[in-house]
């Protein structure tokens, strides 16, 4: 039980760095999606239930406070989480840039969903624009400020697992 409710803490801090932090850090009008972030880094690490689980939270938070049409973050984040899990475990080697790589794909990933609903409740944006001047900045600023993300939640990422005794010694009795 310990795990789910520190998962919903994660969550909620994410939120409340995006809804406290992330206006005063904002470059030119860019600001980063800190809880896509932390949605997409719990689905790399536990699979795709659990990443569409924090999508749908952590969507769900950001919407009912800055979204004007509540529910596209959370399917869009939702989407991000599972396919995030999708990837799972191949994300976190060594090397920084694949994770930094993989939140630049999920942050395009999750602005052409939501775009994409936009689009079907009748809201239009020339794409130029949008690619050029939302989706590129975001994505680049949310790849950037991934290895900080991951430093302050990897903590909360791995939780304590069971591993089975083995009594090695009974067995040649």
């Amino acid at each position: 039980m310990w795990p789910i409710i520190q998962s919903c803490l994660v969550v909620l801090g994410a939120f409340i760095l995006q809804a406290v932090l992330v206006p005063h850090i904002a470059l030119g009008g860019t600001k980063p999606d800190v809880i896509l972030i932390v949605t997409a880094l719990y689905g790399f690490t536990y699979g795709p239930p659990v990443g569409a689980i924090a999508g749908f939270f952590g969507g769900l938070l950001g919407d009912l406070v800055g979204g004007t049409h509540v529910g596209l973050g959370l399917v869009s984040k939702s989407i991000v989480g599972f396919f995030a899990g999708l990837v799972q475990r191949t994300i976190f080697v060594e090397n920084i840039l694949l994770p930094m790589v993989a939140i630049f794909i999920a942050t395009w990933l999750n602005e052409f969903v939501y775009v994409g609903f936009m689009f079907l409740l009748g809201e239009i944006t020339p794409i130029k624009v949008l690619m050029l001047q939302v989706i590129l900045p975001t994505a680049i600023y949310n790849a950037l400020l991934t290895p900080l993300v991951y430093l302050i939640v990897r903590r909360f990422l791995v939780f304590k697992q069971e591993t089975p005794s083995i009594n090695v010694a009974r067995k040649y009795e």
